[in-house]
């Protein structure tokens, strides 16, 4: 999947550039480029430096409010 692909699917849009500096840091990967945020389920695509462009997938328990295992699917530029 590409990193358009990936935008279009699940409706992610660009972050301004304090949001991004921040999730970067709380995600420790070099950039965030994309961001989605609905209800219990999140969704980033990130650029970090040896692994290139990654999806980062991740949902959080409606009844315990713990996050069930992030996901990360690689992407082509």
């Amino acid at each position: 999947m590409t990193v358009d692909e990936a935008v279009k699917k699940y409706k992610l849009e660009p972050l301004n550039v304090y949001t991004a500096k921040a999730k970067a840091k709380e995600l420790n990967v070099d950039e965030v480029l994309y961001m989605n945020v609905q209800k219990n389920k999140y969704a980033y695509i990130v650029k970090d430096g040896s692994r290139g462009f990654m999806l980062y997938q991740d949902e959080k328990s409606l009844y315990t409010k713990m996050y069930k295992g992030l996901k990360m699917t690689p992407l082509q530029p």
